[in-house]
């Protein structure tokens, strides 16, 4: 492949005329402008610089990256390429069940109880030499000369009469006795509370019956553990159930999870990829479901149809029972009741899914306190979308949640605010109104955000 150098691919930087770097390789892209998910103004805010650092933050899917290649022209020359950027991709690992206590099986084999027999030898061993000290009064030296003789029966002591040693004998037969009995009683004791087998191994004691069994209702129901229903790297198709058009071109979808009690396990703030071939050709884009993870049984997203969108154009033309593939989670942010004490949100359209996805995540959360302004600006009234369900929201967490319809400069500074370390405003829209807010909260000391956002914009 050619090399082209960085002043050549910066002359490449309009519209109409996009190359950029990644990786150290250089990509001509201007053709992948209207099938970009992330819009042109993605594509056209890093044209004819290197993009590898905002590819990898914004977390490209592998098939993302193969669709690339047929972009490629070439690469850096060797003097020219930068350093490699660190990529974080989570892997996933099979991880086997097996208990925590390792069972071990006891055998009552000749060799076991040679052994107890060999340890009680030798505790009698030790008592019949203390026996023979205390009766002869031997020194060590002298019991070192007898111990041969230990091994003989030793006769007991006679217990009338008196004398010192008469009453170490009975000292001695006392301890020899005890020792024994505690060792044999060890022993046995041992082998019944003998933790590595498991309760199974042994036979019941009491046979069950059934006559005499009483259910109770339970409260609580376990759970078997699950394989999570959307998987970030592989497609898995989803019935669809349900097809409203709530709006002009908008409709409301509702997909089926493998069972009734399954739910998606989308974090808050995520989103997930549909994909689809149309006309013989792939097409995937994102979306951010308006049911979340208290949704038993199913997913709902709300999509518009636009005239040259392949992928929504199919979507509103599903009939149900046909499936669509869907994978995630996606995206680079998780929310948290510590994201921002004050949230401003602008929103146009459908742009409100990803603002409603947050609303009901707040309201919905006792403990998250975050103050949260919505302006929702729409062509007229039957454009509003999720109207009753933003309605009732503001009905009933009035401390949480407010909502005007009518977006200006006015109406941003009274219900957005300025700028402070505890507050972030939320855009999303269509690309005319996102970048006519961005220069007007720019206007009000609000930093002016990139065409790609990050988790450190204003």
């Amino acid at each position: 492949m050619p090399s082209y150098t960085l002043e050549q691919v910066k002359a490449h930087c309009t519209p109409d005329d996009i190359w950029i770097i990644l990786h150290n390789k250089v990509y001509e892209v201007t053709k992948y402008l209207e099938d970009h998910p992330g819009g042109s103004a993605v594509l056209i805010e890093v044209a004819g610089a290197d993009a590898t650092e905002a590819f990898e933050e914004i977390g490209h899917s592998d098939e993302a990256r193969e669709q690339l290649e047929p972009y490629y022209i070439g690469d850096l020359p060797d003097q020219e390429q930068a350093e490699s950027v660190e990529i974080y991709r989570p892997t996933f690992e099979q991880v086997s069940q097996s208990a925590v206590i390792n069972t071990k099986k006891t055998s009552k084999s000749f060799s076991s109880l040679l052994s107890v027999l060999v340890k009680l030898g030798l505790t009698g061993a030790v008592g019949a030499a203390t026996i023979a000290v205390f009766q002869k009064n031997w020194t060590p030296r002298q019991l070192l000369h007898a111990l041969p003789a230990l091994t003989t029966p030793i006769p007991l002591p006679r217990i009338s009469g008196s004398g010192g040693s008469q009453f170490w004998s009975g000292v001695g037969i006392a301890t020899i006795t005890q020792l024994s009995l505690s060792f044999g009683l060890g022993v046995w004791v041992s082998t019944k509370l003998d933790v590595q087998q498991e309760f199974t191994h042994y036979p019941p004691r009491r046979p069950a019956s059934s006559a005499r069994l009483i259910r109770l209702p339970s409260t609580t129901r376990a759970l078997a553990p699950r394989s999570p229903v959307l998987d970030p790297r592989q497609w898995r198709s989803f019935p669809l159930t349900s097809k409203k058009e709530v709006a002009p071109n908008v409709y409301r979808l509702v997909f089926a999870l493998p069972k009734a009690d399954d739910i998606l396990g989308l974090p808050t703030g995520q989103h997930v990829a549909l994909r689809a071939t149309v006309d013989g050709k792939t097409v995937q884009r994102s979306y951010t479901p308006i049911s979340n993870n208290t949704d038993r049984g199913h997913i709902e997203l709300l999509i518009k149809v636009y005239p040259k969108g392949l992928l929504t154009n199919h979507l509103a033309q599903m009939e149900v029972g046909e499936t669509i593939e869907m994978r995630g989670p996606k995206g680079a942010m998780k929310y948290s009741a510590q994201y921002a004490y004050r949230i401003g949100m602008i929103a146009g359209g459908t742009g409100i899914t990803p603002m409603y996805q947050l609303i009901r995540a707040i309201c919905e959360d006792e403990s998250d306190n975050t103050q949260v302004s919505l302006l929702y600006a729409n062509n007229g009234e039957a454009d509003i979308l999720l109207r009753e369900e933003l309605e009732s929201f503001a009905g009933r967490f009035p401390h949480k949640f407010k909502m005007e319809g009518f977006v200006n400069g006015e109406m941003i500074a009274k219900h957005i605010g300025s700028p402070a370390d505890d507050a972030k405003v939320l855009l999303c829209g269509p690309p005319p109104m996102v970048e006519a807010m961005k220069k007007t909260l720019a206007g009000m000391g609000w930093d002016m955000p990139g065409a790609i956002a990050n988790g450190t914009d204003q």
